[in-house]
């Protein structure tokens, strides 16, 4: 790419990527680091050692990553025309962890491919389109694998991801780990088989409604005017619940319908009380389709 070019998009005001409400920035800044030594090597270091031509030594595009039986399409399948090229690779490299709940390491085989990109966050913006669809069926993780429920906002500054998916290797994952720098437009995707297991959020359980005597036993510790009626004790009235809910407002609630004692069956109320009784709404006994909020 031009030097011109990469200047010219220096001077832009940092571009915010579609995406979710949150950033979701795991520290892999050694991943960015070894992008950038990978950047001098195979710009600078390489073009000395030889007199060979220069572009000979590049890598052709890539159409997946792949580490034995497991594969994912690569970042070149979505790149277009001027938005960056792939400058090289190392691997594969192996490095040391801990395997998990014990003490004893292991050796996981990685690769680094490294790209120079203009527009990071456009670009992976699209490249998590294709990963998070269905067919491809990677989750975006953060460093202990939980994961996470909304897409992270990017920029074009600077970022890192975690992606990763099931392996054919029982008990361990693939995954892609990803991070960019606008300090020199360079953007690394290192890919590995750890051990692990994807883990996911708790689910949020809905609270269970009260039960029909509690809502009866609070409707009638009410004053009437707390209900729209007249008089100064709900003894003076008679309480008759309708089977069922129904929802108001988003609120799951009972419909109660409220009678004078020693009438001849005239209504004198329809009262709806959300199950975790914060919400009382009133029906109109005139006309059904006006329900108010009592508060």
């Amino acid at each position: 790419m031009a030097k011109k070019e990469k200047k010219e998009k220096k001077e832009k005001k940092p571009k915010t990527g579609k995406g979710g409400k949150k950033k979701l920035l795991i520290p892999l800044l050694a991943l960015v680091v070894i992008a950038a030594l990978a950047f001098v090597v195979i710009k600078i270091v390489l073009p000395k050692l030889g007199s060979g031509d220069e572009t000979d030594k590049l890598p052709k595009k890539l159409e997946a990553y792949t580490i034995e039986e497991d594969t994912a399409p690569s970042l070149d399948t979505i790149l277009e025309e001027g938005e960056g090229e792939l400058l090289g690779n190392r691997g594969p490299g192996k490095r040391t962890e801990k395997k998990e709940d014990t003490s004893e390491e292991v050796v996981v085989e990685k690769y680094t491919y490294v790209y120079e990109v203009v527009g990071a966050a456009d670009v992976m913006n699209r490249y998590l389109d294709l990963l998070l669809g269905g067919e491809q069926g990677f989750s975006l993780v953060d460093e202990t694998y939980l994961v996470q429920e909304e897409r992270p906002e990017l920029t074009d500054e600077g970022g890192s991801l975690l992606l990763v998916k099931a392996s054919v290797q029982e008990g361990h994952l693939f995954q892609l780990a990803i991070g960019w720098s606008s300090e020199s437009d360079i953007l690394a995707v290192r890919v590995a088989v750890p051990e692990g297991s994807l883990r996911y959020p708790e689910e949020k359980k809905e609270p269970e409604p009260a039960s029909l005597s509690e809502q009866m036993d609070s409707l009638k510790t009410m004053t009437p005017s707390r209900l729209a009626l007249d008089g100064s004790d709900m003894s003076q009235y008679d309480i008759y619940p309708v089977e069922g809910f129904v929802t108001i407002d988003g609120q799951l609630c009972r419909r109660f319908n409220v009678y004078k004692v020693g009438t001849s069956g005239d209504i004198s109320g329809i009262i709806f009380y959300s199950g975790d009784m914060q919400h009382i709404y009133r029906m109109d006994v005139d006309d059904n389709s006006i329900i108010t909020e009592l508060r």
